[in-house]
């Protein structure tokens, strides 16, 4: 499998940011309304900081000046 770019790096990773931010918000907003989710605040915070540290080690190394 070929690797990933710096710029498909950064996509992924941005991609996924914002993602999570929208996700947490909607699992606070249940609770605020009383309805529970199944999976707990923070938990996509969690496997999302795994999922970023896999594609940086998916992607190609940078070039350093």
């Amino acid at each position: 499998m070929n690797k990933f770019n710096g710029m498909e790096s950064h996509l992924i990773i941005d991609a996924l940011t914002f993602y999570v931010a929208q996700v947490e918000s909607d699992i606070l907003q249940m609770e605020k309304e009383g309805k529970t989710s199944i999976f707990a605040p923070g938990f996509y915070t969690q496997i999302s900081k795994e999922l970023k540290e896999k594609v940086k080690t998916m992607t190609k190394k940078q070039i350093t000046n």
